[in-house]
């Protein structure tokens, strides 16, 4: 069975999707059938109905759905359409070499005037002609170069392809295939970063993704029915009926097309939502799409990948909110307003102010409305047991909170959705405004945002969502508990292909046992946990990190600047190097030493969605600072922040501390090399 890329638009021929049928049944295995993909050629786009690609050669097929044909000459026919108008048509063999040689010359160009020896074969297919028409016309186009019906068989289909290709042809290897599959359709090819990064090609899963139908196609023609196109590209688990949702949920289904993008640190997420991105644009450009991430340094990078489309809305959900509102104000935290009342407040003193917050801004995010409400909910992922008596202490200071607030006439950033919902309602706000919306860092967005975009999108939208679970830092809320039902929406991507195999099985060993996590994807939306493919030809071998144990901060230091100096020496840019560190004070403090370097320097959060050539962690001791007598929750949450972090080095990763080895990562010392300060 072949791989098909790219879809039948809803104008399709009944002959146009019988071909594709049998092009996908028939063929083997290894051959590319690219549907509709456009080339470029001077000033315009021409869309070719098929390209075939292959260890032969490339194929171009034009399909026509004549019934009847009066005469032909060698660059015409005049055939009797279905009204019983007779009209003069081009040869459809001619169209179909015009193609080919565009691509050829489109192939030439891209390997910028070396000879490129690829096989080129074109041929008509005429699908609803008798037999006994095809011969007639084959004497006059060329017996080689026009098929029918009888030839799209198994047994015939892949030798007629064979005779269309010049004499001694010979057969192109796997690094030409994937090469001329880049120029076929360029949106799979990614752009190299600088001038001696090799070009990437996206894999077959990572392609099927991006280039699926929009929502599964219902076609019109009742004679000899085919499956629905959304059967070119099967589901990897079978379709479920919806369960008992959220009234969000119940309201997103039955209208929006949702996908569900899942996979592990650095296997493409971000790259197929862009090419996605690319792709609906390409196919709808009368449509409008917004592309959202949850920070800012991220959506930087995706509106830097998206820029020259105009339709095509780059930012944060924040920003956006900000946009959509008449009036704006920089928000609040409550982290703020309880340390300057916290005398008052026993509870927070008792329970901490970080926890005391978050709580509060659970609270709002998954829209608790009252007292009673918030005392009879089930706290998942929130990892502290609370008793009836702190719930109702921790409601009554997030009562005093929300007063001051409104005294002020102001808001925290957990009322922003809230604001931007209440101003929909009163028609402040225009909705159902983006024809698709693609979130990238999905699992960092909260129940509430996901109730604003989808009142922002169309009925018949397109929701597309990339995460990882495993990264999710800053809260954790399943798919169920946001109103969207992804059972039977999901594909996985599985290979790790930012980092080396050697930094990927550290990073992993990190998060590879914690039963939280797998809890939560368990109980959250009954999806299987997603496990890395370290096994395939694709992943990249590598240094193993370096652990280097230094017996002060000053001499640790020394060691990342005369290092850094020397990666530049070399020739490496400086946006291409890392110093993360645990906490803001020791940000600071590698900022001041290291000033005048040009390198980013961040905590372990900000990286989020980056990625860095070189990465050095500094002052590893300070994870797990404190977590003595931390909850599960809580040092499923720390070990998910070292393993993103982890997670951001390509090439070479350096693991450095003070003093003793935190407990919790010790099983990441068998995937590293001890090195001497």
């Amino acid at each position: 069975m072949a791989k098909v890329i790219g879809h039948l638009n809803e104008r399709a021929t009944y002959g146009e999707r019988l071909v594709l049928e049998k092009l996908k049944a028939f063929l083997p295995a290894d051959f590319y059938v690219y549907v509709e993909c456009p080339i470029t050629y001077g000033p315009g786009q021409r869309f070719p109905d098929f390209i075939v690609v292959c260890n032969m050669g490339v194929f171009v097929l034009e399909v026509k759905d004549w019934t009847q044909v009066v005469e032909a000459d060698p660059r015409h026919a005049k055939i009797i359409r279905k009204n019983g108008r007779v009209a003069l048509e081009r040869n459809p063999v001619l169209i179909a070499r015009e193609y080919a040689l565009q691509l050829k010359d489109a192939l030439r160009k891209e390997a910028k005037g070396a000879e490129v020896k690829v096989p080129w074969g074109y041929a008509a297919v005429l699908p609803n002609l008798p037999t006994a028409r095809i011969t007639q016309l084959a004497k006059v186009w060329g017996e080689s170069y026009l098929f029918g019906k009888a030839d799209l068989g198994p047994d015939r289909l892949t030798k007629r392809l064979r005779k269309t290709l010049p004499p001694h042809a010979k057969p192109i290897k796997r690094r030409e295939i994937q090469y001329v599959r880049s120029v076929v359709y360029p949106i799979v090819r990614i752009k190299p970063a600088t001038a001696t990064t090799p070009p990437v090609n996206l894999d077959d899963t990572q392609v099927e993704i991006v280039t699926e139908p929009p929502r599964p196609q219902v076609r019109k023609e009742k004679k000899a029915p085919l499956p629905a196109q959304q059967s070119l590209i099967p589901a990897q688990e079978p379709e479920q009926a919806p369960e008992s949702l959220p009234p969000l949920g119940e309201e997103i289904i039955p209208n929006a097309a949702i996908r569900l993008v899942r996979g592990v640190a650095g296997s493409g997420k971000t790259l197929v939502l862009t090419r996605r991105a690319q792709f609906l644009a390409a196919q709808h450009p009368e449509w409008r799409l917004c592309v959202l991430s949850y920070n800012k340094d991220l959506a930087s990078l995706l509106q830097a990948d998206l820029k020259g489309l105009p339709q095509v809305k780059v930012t944060t959900f924040h920003t956006l909110c900000k946009g959509l509102l008449d009036t704006w104000k920089e928000p609040n935290d409550p982290e703020g307003w309880i340390n300057r009342h916290i005398e008052q407040w026993p509870i927070a003193r008792h329970l901490g102010v970080g926890f005391v917050s978050e709580e509060i801004r659970w609270i709002k995010e998954v829209g608790i409305p009252d007292r009673q409400t918030y005392l009879q909910a089930q706290r998942r992922g929130r990892g502290r047991s609370l008793s009836p008596a702190r719930r109702q202490q921790i409601y009554e200071l997030l009562e005093a909170y929300q007063a001051w607030l409104d005294r002020k006439r102001t808001f925290d950033w957990a009322d922003v959705p809230y604001l931007v919902l209440k101003a929909m309602d009163e028609g402040r706000i225009p909705t159902g405004i983006y024809d698709a919306i693609l979130v990238d860092e999905a699992q960092d967005f909260a129940p509430t945002w996901i109730k604003v975009l989808k009142r922002l999108l169309k009925k018949e939208g397109v929701f597309f969502l990339a995460d990882d679970p495993s990264q999710g830092i800053y809260r954790y809320y399943s798919w169920r508990e946001k109103g969207v039902h992804v059972v039977g929406r999901t594909r996985w991507l599985r290979v790790p292909y930012r980092n080396t195999r050697q930094i990927y099985q550290a990073a992993y060993e990190v998060i590879r046992s914690d039963e939280v996590l797998r809890r939560q994807l368990m109980e959250g939306e009954k999806l299987a946990v997603v496990e890395p493919d370290l096994e395939g030809e694709y992943l990249r071998s590598g240094p193993l990190p370096e652990l280097r144990r230094f017996d002060s901060v000053q001499g640790e230091i020394r060691f990342i600047r005369s290092q850094v100096e020397h990666l530049l020496q070399q020739g490496l840019r400086a946006e291409k190097i890392a110093v993360l560190h645990r906490r803001s004070a020791g940000v600071k403090h590698l900022r001041h030493h290291l000033r005048g370097l040009g390198i980013y320097i961040s905590t372990f959060h900000a990286p989020k969605g980056l990625e860095f050539e070189v990465v050095f962690l500094s002052q590893m001791q300070k994870t797990f600072d404190g977590f003595q007598d931390a909850s599960e929750e809580s040092l499923s949450k720390e070990r998910r922040l070292v393993y993103m972090a982890m997670t951001r080095a390509r090439e070479q990763l350096y693991l450095n501390y003070e003093g003793r080895w935190p407990e919790p990562l010790k099983g990441v010392l068998k995937f590293v090399k001890q090195a001497l300060p």
